[in-house]
């Protein structure tokens, strides 16, 4: 009963924590809609290979984004270990500007803290290269960044029945980007959600918050300009492929 309670006060805390970052919202604040598509496979006992399907909707933006992850793969060598790797395509259609064409390969490592608790707090640290191509022009240019998320993922029942189907989870996270043209943090994220393990099929189901602050100009600062509100779907085609540690997971 006291791990229930702290679980659930952990999530109570998320929503507290989220609902007045909603209730922030002004005419000038995007409002982003994502749903997402994971399939994934697990090709041996450490090797994974997972793609990533998306599409993104901002109405005060004007502009559309679709995803396509192919090839994406994780290496996990022990349970506290993870590394990960693949190639990301977004296309994003605007209504006010030119379209663009995003390539960006990525590379990084997921490191789990152990604990009896069987929560997943982890840090997830990657690299990621942004080739980008104006439609209109069809001139490139490109940036790198570093992504450093720390997280953690809480079973919202006992330690006995932890990320066993038919479960509810909860999971939080902050995460800074930095750039290494502009060198500052741009954009940073917080993020609060609830996940569902489905009993029938090899599903999970995952509502997210993400409240996003981001550098309109150098001299501005992190400022809040985003809420965005995400489903996620996870599909594993390989029985084992739902478990803590194999549960891939990927956002821009």
């Amino acid at each position: 009963m006291k791990l229930q309670r702290i679980q659930l006060l952990f999530l109570l805390f998320i929503l507290m924590t989220v609902r007045p970052l909603v209730l922030r919202a002004q005419e000038d604040i995007g409002n982003e809609y994502r749903i997402t598509l994971f399939p994934s496979h697990k090709v041996t006992e450490t090797i994974g290979g997972f793609g990533y399907l998306g599409y993104v909707f901002n109405p005060e933006k004007n502009y559309q984004s679709y995803y396509l992850g192919w090839p994406c793969a994780t290496y996990t060598p022990n349970s506290w270990l993870q590394f990960w790797g693949g190639l990301i395509g977004v296309y994003t259609s605007n209504e006010s500007k030119a379209d663009q064409l995003e390539l960006r390969p990525f590379a990084g490592v997921k490191l789990f803290l152990p604990n009896r608790l069987k929560w997943n707090i982890y840090n997830w640290t990657r690299y990621e290269y942004r080739a980008l191509q104006n439609r209109s022009t069809h001139e490139w240019n490109n940036y790198s960044r570093m992504r450093l998320r720390f997280g953690v993922e809480i079973p919202l029942c006992s330690i006995e029945k932890a990320w066993q189907p038919g479960g509810f989870y909860g999971m939080a996270d902050v995460e800074p980007y930095y750039r290494f043209d502009t060198k500052q943090f741009d954009p940073f994220r917080i993020r609060g959600g609830i996940g569902y393990i489905m009993k029938s099929a090899p599903l999970r189901f995952e509502l997210i918050y993400y409240a996003q602050y981001t550098q309109p100009t150098e001299e501005s600062g992190l400022i809040y300009t985003d809420n965005i509100f995400r489903l996620n779907i996870k599909i594993g085609l390989h029985s084992g492929i739902l478990g803590s540690v194999f549960n891939p997971s990927f956002d821009d």
